[in-house]
């Protein structure tokens, strides 16, 4: 069993600290005035995806094993955008599992939007774009229904706050900053 430093001793850094330092980077991309009006919301579902994504390794051989089974309380790890929609197509035709919706939806985040350079010639976003919404709406239920359906109503939006903070980050790499 991990400890409960496990990311800290792993990678050196906290689940915290990288929540920060994607809502931080978040609101440097999209400017002061479109993050004050969902970072209370959706701005920090965003950034705790890309934490989650940043702090969980996936092994893609794993992923792509016809043996790969996760249960139905499990966040499902998807190895690209093909994967996804080839689930998407399966769930559209048999139960509906939510948290598998809003895995397929968070990867399209991933892969879509914020790898989107590198995709975006392999795959057409606009198609992804409308899955990932559709995606979003199908995990909207229970508890976390309006959280789900708010990413929903802005997912093509989000794809290219991602997209442009991929590029922020890429501008910024050789940058050195002073603060802690």
């Amino acid at each position: 069993m991990p400890s409960a430093n496990y990311f800290d001793e792993l990678y050196g850094v906290t689940e915290e600290q990288a929540l920060n330092f994607w809502a931080s980077n978040l609101h440097e991309a999209m400017g002061s005035q479109f993050w004050s009006k969902i970072c209370d919301s959706t701005g920090v579902y965003l950034a705790s995806v890309l934490g989650h994504f940043c702090l969980q390794s996936i092994d893609r051989n794993e992923v792509l094993s016809p043996d790969y089974h996760p249960d139905d309380q499990e966040f499902r790890q998807f190895a690209d955008l093909t994967q996804i929609a080839e689930m998407m197509m399966r769930q559209l035709t048999s139960a509906k599992n939510p948290l598998w919706m809003e895995s397929a939806g968070a990867h399209i985040l991933l892969y879509a939007g914020f790898f989107q350079a590198q995709n975006k010639h392999r795959h057409n976003i606009a198609f992804y774009s409308a899955m990932g919404q559709e995606c979003y709406l199908m995990a909207a239920v229970g508890k976390r229904a309006r959280m789900m359906q708010l990413m929903a109503d802005g997912f093509s939006q989000y794809l290219l706050h991602l997209a442009n903070l991929h590029q922020h980050l890429q501008d910024s790499r050789y940058l050195i900053r002073t603060d802690n």
